[in-house]
């Protein structure tokens, strides 16, 4: 009988201790407490539907390779966070490297109680527009004693994700400093410009928000501004919710369209790929409506009526007109600043000069044509400080499009040209637009030669 005990005993000591060096092995570092369970984790971060651990990772079902930094894809930079969900304590706050053990397993002791788990990159909760991917997951589960719990937890995009494209039709019609806002609806919005064709930048997702704003600015190649407003709806699912969720993605591609001899207009494309699973929808015209200038009914469904003309809206004072004077002049005879009205807004003053003046706009830095509206930096400061044509508050105005009543004086420029041009005309194109209607008319100034030359 002692026998019996003696090697019941000994059995006893030898699974024992084969248990504590499973436990040691298992857990990697730490003890199991005779009250405790384990948390085994497996963690990984999803995009486009494909698990990415790489920064060349495919996610876009092969079409493109991964954009995303090292560490916003990499979850052994993942910051781990396990919380009592009764207590509200964090038992965890690491990152998933320091928490593995050496087979790369995540496996956490815990007391018996209810507990969530989150995973992130970064601290992105409260950024609004970033161009780094915040990356998310979270999930809560329980632990019972001496049980191993095992916890899947896919950390995906926790933002909506925007890129903006431009098709080969609207850089055909429109220069490139075009300006396209994007806004989620609560305070977060972006810019885009040329220099972002391709990037992608990441918004906070809106609550209750089930459309974004995108506000266009363009100017056409023939110097007609325009400017609209875009409101994109997200298609109702099939469980009939439309709301902005995290993991939507948007690509807006402006295009070229409707165009006539008196009008030029910008459309959408917007495609929206659902990240979590890798499914790309076209949104539907229908859901896409514009507040901006519109192209004109051309009769209907026939198309055979001629297009209905908006009423002008553009008047000048002092314009046209033609002053004559003479070689040497110091002042022009009842020389008239240019006095313009523009209810809507003027959004672009062209100023062209030919004739004889204009092989020697060289002398005070001027080209044979700028836009009074949109100054480029070299010019801006001989307009502004030099010929005093405009104040920079007018130019403010002038450059934002809200400035509806302008008087051009135009008398400083105007005067140079009897000192420097022994005869003939020089003329003065000023073409204005509100985004709709251009109209313009002509400044000529004739120079007669000194008398006995």
């Amino acid at each position: 009988m002692k026998r019996y005990k003696s090697l019941i005993g000994l059995l006893a000591l030898v699974i024992g201790l084969s248990s504590c060096e499973m436990r040691d092995e298992i857990l990697g570092k730490g003890q199991v407490g005779p009250n405790d369970g384990v948390l085994e984790l497996d963690l990984s971060s999803v995009y486009n539907g494909v698990k990415i651990s790489r920064a060349d990772a495919v996610v876009d079902n092969g079409a493109t390779t991964g954009h995303f930094d090292e560490e916003d894809v990499n979850i052994d930079t993942y910051t781990l966070v396990v919380t009592n969900t009764s207590t509200q304590e964090e038992v965890t706050n690491s990152t998933v490297g320091k928490l593995k053990n050496e087979e790369g397993k995540i496996l956490i002791p815990l007391a018996e109680g209810d507990y969530r788990v989150e995973a992130y990159n970064y601290d992105g909760e409260n950024v609004t527009v970033s161009e780094r991917p915040y990356f998310k997951g979270e999930q809560t589960f329980s632990v019972k004693k001496g049980v191993s719990t095992a916890v899947s937890l896919s950390c995906k995009l926790a933002c909506v994700e925007m890129e903006l494209g431009v098709t080969t039709s609207f850089t055909d019609a429109f220069k490139d400093d075009y300006a396209i806002t994007v806004d989620n609806g609560e305070g977060a919005t972006q810019t885009f410009t040329k220099d972002d064709l391709g990037k992608k930048y990441y918004f906070k997702t809106p609550a209750q928000q089930s459309h974004l704003t995108v506000a266009v600015k363009a100017t056409s190649t023939e110097g007609n501004f325009i400017e609209l407003t875009a409101t994109v709806q997200k298609p109702t699912d099939a469980e009939g919710n439309s709301e902005l969720a995290d993991g939507d993605s948007f690509v807006i591609n402006l295009t070229e369209e409707g165009a006539t001899d008196s009008y030029l207009s910008i459309g959408l494309q917007v495609d929206l790929t659902f990240t979590e699973v890798g499914e790309t929808i076209e949104i539907p015209v229908e859901n896409i409506t514009y507040d901006g200038p519109e192209v004109p009914d051309a009769g209907g469904e026939g198309g055979t009526e001629e297009p209905e003309q908006p009423e002008a809206s553009i008047t000048f004072e002092g314009l046209p007109a033609t002053y004559t004077c003479t070689n040497g002049d110091t002042e022009i005879a009842g020389l008239q600043d240019v006095h313009i009205l523009a209810p809507n807004g003027i959004k672009n003053l062209n100023v062209t000069i030919s004739g004889e003046i204009s092989n020697l706009l060289f002398m005070v830095g001027l080209p044979a044509t700028f836009d009074i509206c949109n100054l480029t930096e070299d010019i801006k400061p001989t307009i502004i400080n030099t010929l005093q044509l405009i104040t920079e508050d007018e130019y403010n105005q002038l450059h934002a499009g809200t400035c509806n009543d302008f008087t051009f004086r135009l008398g400083s420029l105007l005067v140079l040209v009897p000192g420097v041009v022994q005869s003939g005309s020089s003329v003065f194109n000023l073409s204005v637009s509100d985004g709709v209607i251009t109209k313009d008319g002509d400044i000529t100034v004739m120079v007669n030669p000194k008398q006995g030359e």
